[in-house]
């Protein structure tokens, strides 16, 4: 860390201060250290500095909570218009490693709502997609596609490696499936759905009672066979998702868990209902 001395910055930003590295400095740390990338943030956030990547995160996250996150482990599962979207956001807030599921590929139809969803990747496997542009965001991740459907026999492969995971699923099979080997391997789990102008969000942690049925009545499941999904909706139930994983992941408690978060688009209004 000696290397770094001379060229660690510190600023102050509402009048607290701190200390960051720029991203030509880390590599440069990194190349003299023989470390890789990855090792040479780590060490960094470590010792309580931000990388230049995360320094607009301060102060909303200490350097403690950064390095926290740089630590943890996410799955997310469904990597169309809500799971592509959350995987982005997370990558962009800094968690070190994403495990990202999905066998579909993208289609024309995907290009109205799904970030990840071009001209180019039409045809190409959405896992892989989603890992290739994630590491063009930051190469210091580790991040892992899983180009295939995950059901209740691997599932808990995949979950028993992390700390939190997101629902980006769009049927009620998959995600009955979902619900019950997060319960069962006791990984807390971020449930988001849309529907037209709607959307929900709630978080489901390893103790509660069977949250799957209090949010999908018969009413509700005739909901979700509508087809019909707006761009807008999409991006803010993903957004109050990936909220919801950070707090999980540094230990604060989910706004979210025990009520449903149900917005409506036409009004504007965030209806919070509870569960239990």
């Amino acid at each position: 860390m000696k290397l770094l001395k001379s060229v660690i910055r510190t600023g102050t930003r509402s009048g607290q201060q701190f200390s960051s590295v720029s991203d030509g400095d880390l590599r440069d740390f990194a190349r003299r250290q023989n470390l890789v990338l990855r090792q040479a943030v780590a060490e960094v956030l470590r010792a309580g500095i931000f990388p230049e990547c995360y320094e607009r995160n301060f102060p909303s996250l200490s350097s403690q909570e950064q390095w926290r996150l740089f630590d943890s482990s996410v799955l997310v599962v469904g990597l169309g218009g809500l799971g592509g979207i959350l995987a982005v956001l997370l990558a962009r807030m800094g968690i070190g490693r994403l495990l990202l599921a999905d066998g579909d590929v993208f289609i024309p139809s995907n290009l109205n709502r799904q970030w990840l969803a071009t001209q180019q990747t039409l045809g190409k496997k959405k896992a892989q997609v989603a890992a290739d542009h994630l590491l063009e965001i930051n190469p210091a991740l580790l991040v892992e596609a899983i180009p295939e459907y995950l059901t209740r026999e691997n599932l808990p492969t995949y979950l028993s490696q992390v700390q939190v995971v997101l629902d980006g699923l769009d049927n009620l099979n998959s995600r009955r499936e979902l619900f019950q080997a997060a319960h069962d391997t006791r990984v807390p789990l971020v449930h988001g759905a849309v529907v037209g102008k709607f959307g929900q969000v709630t978080t489901v942690l390893p103790d509660d009672p069977d949250s799957f049925t209090r949010i999908y009545s018969d009413a509700a499941i005739e909901v979700e066979r509508g087809r019909d999904i707006l761009a807008p909706v999409v991006s803010l139930t993903a957004s109050l998702q990936a909220q919801e994983a950070i707090r999980v992941l540094l230990g604060q408690p989910p706004a979210y868990h025990g009520r449903l978060a149900h917005f409506d688009g036409d009004t504007g209004g965030l209806e919070l209902v509870p569960l239990w």
